[in-house]
């Protein structure tokens, strides 16, 4: 009877132990990504400085974070991603539950940084779009700035296991997407 009464205490803080586990795998899960600081931690200082990070949800609010972020009103940022960061990446509403981009509007630089959380169901429609979005680059910089049009080829359009689909078109290309993954794997 003893052997059997510990047999059922084990058993019993066993299945405590893979409830417990089992509930923090799901909050951790569920708990909102800050793809902004993600993209600000895989870039350099001086992008971080220069470069701006804007955040979409879909709900059509937008966020900035650094470069000439501070100086933006909403409607300003709002202007920014319908008329600019939008439209260059190829994404319309009903495309992404949430997104963060930082691209520069300058046709001398290829550089693209997105973390895009797709909607349901739009995860080929946002892959396609950021894939066509670095296709465009290279075909800009191909004739024009040799060293830019090395930048967009090597640039990458990725679905990450998490869901999010990723684009990273800039120096040290590599690095920056093992940051921004690694990130997201948290």
């Amino acid at each position: 009877m003893k052997k059997f009464l510990i047999a059922a205490a084990l058993a019993s803080l066993a299945l405590f132990s893979l409830a417990a586990c089992g509930g923090k795998d799901a909050s951790s899960a569920a708990e909102p990504k800050d793809y902004s600081q993600i993209i600000h931690d895989a870039r350099t200082d001086e992008e971080n400085e220069n470069l701006m990070i804007l955040t979409g949800k879909g709900d059509g609010s937008f966020t900035a974070a650094d470069g000439p972020a501070g100086e933006m009103t909403e409607e300003d940022l709002k202007a920014q991603a319908d008329n600019f960061i939008l439209p260059m990446l190829g994404l319309q509403d009903g495309d992404y539950e949430e997104f963060s981009a930082s691209v520069s509007l300058l046709n001398v630089r290829s550089y693209g940084v997105a973390i895009v959380k797709p909607a349901e169901g739009k995860t080929e429609a946002v892959q396609e779009a950021l894939e066509n979005y670095v296709t465009s680059q290279q075909m800009s910089m191909e004739n024009y700035l040799a060293d830019q049009y090395e930048i967009a080829k090597a640039a990458t359009v990725t679905t990450v296991p998490t869901g999010e689909v990723v684009l990273v078109c800039c120096e040290n290309s590599a690095d920056v997407l093992a940051a921004i993954e690694a990130a997201l794997a948290a």
